[in-house]
């Protein structure tokens, strides 16, 4: 798949988001209430037997994490979707992201399906919410995408980010040093144990619970995770993020990520913090997955619009 295929009808896609959802200036266009967190992040000596990934060799890295809450409304409640995008900074001085989400799929499978998707959902009128008569159309006629909303619909939410289990929707080719290629689905696995609770009792809290029962939690001690590397067979669908692997597939845990603290785009220097899962370092590589391979320009066209491009980083350099 060509460079050029990553920024192929991004702007389209982040307006037509806007569209279903809403537009909030100044917020992502989805994951729009998020909060950051620091820690650090070291692999087990088993991390090397699949890849030669710098942040995968067993030092001691510092990491940021970004929990968020699903959808593009930064005040509604909470629902059963949260993200978890972890940026790893090494030895270096380059970074690398690796985002996940509480759910294991996403809603299409292509570029053009996830295009027909949110012009279906467009409302009928300004401010009419999704149209539901056109979502069920699409449905009706994209039954991968059917079995996703099933899927997402029948799960629990979260009862903290402490105790969610989250996973990367995309496939990677991991590489080690004898140039031995493997290809993974990688999931955050919470050492406290995954709790979950019904959706619904997160309509009636607070927009902001979730953030604030991990403050307080964090208070207490640090958070922890380990990677899980879910490891495909020949045959296993490498390029659709519509598309489960077998419940049989080996996992093997490779290293521990330890959350200590909340922190900030100041603190951490950044102000945009951009969570593009493509940005990847030698021992790791994307697949053809399009809809990975969208979310680069996706990611940049939605950051330019909340930040002002290069217009509002000049006007906020004295900040």
């Amino acid at each position: 798949m060509s460079q050029n295929s990553q920024y192929r009808n991004a702007d389209l896609i982040v307006d037509r988001i806007h569209g279903v959802l809403g537009h909030y200036p100044g917020y992502r266009t989805l994951h729009a209430d998020g909060r950051l967190y620091k820690g650090t992040f070291r692999a087990y000596e088993v991390a090397r037997r699949f890849t030669r990934a710098a942040h995968l060799q067993g030092q001691e890295l510092p990491v940021t994490v970004r929990f968020s809450k699903g959808g593009g409304n930064p005040y509604a409640p909470f629902n059963a979707t949260v993200g978890m995008a972890t940026r790893f900074y090494l030895e270096d001085g380059r970074v690398t992201n690796l985002v996940m989400l509480s759910q294991k799929l996403f809603f299409a499978n292509t570029i053009e399906q996830f295009v027909e998707l949110v012009n279906a959902m467009q409302p009928t009128s300004p401010g009419g919410g999704v149209n539901k008569a056109g979502l069920d159309a699409f449905l009706a006629k994209n039954p991968n995408v059917m079995n996703v909303f099933k899927m997402r619909a029948a799960s629990l939410a979260p009862l903290s980010f402490a105790n969610t289990e989250f996973h990367a929707v995309h496939v990677f080719r991991y590489i080690n040093a004898a140039d031995e290629a493997s290809h993974v689905r990688c999931h955050w696995i919470p050492l406290d144990g995954v709790k979950g609770q019904d959706p619904d009792v997160l309509t009636h809290e607070s927009v902001d619970v979730l953030f604030g029962e991990i403050g307080t939690r964090l208070n207490a001690g640090p958070v922890e995770f380990e990677l899980e590397l879910e490891l495909g067979q020949p045959g296993d669908p490498l390029n659709d993020a519509t598309a489960l692997w077998p419940d049989n597939r080996e996992r093997i845990r490779i290293g521990r990520l330890t959350v200590d603290a909340a922190t900030s785009e100041e603190e951490i220097g950044d102000r945009l913090m951009n969570h593009d899962p493509t940005m990847l370092v030698d021992g790791i590589e994307a697949t053809d997955d399009p809809i990975l391979q969208i979310r680069r320009g996706v990611y940049e066209a939605s950051a330019a619009q909340r930040s002002g491009g290069w217009h509002g980083v000049q006007s906020r350099s004295g900040d």
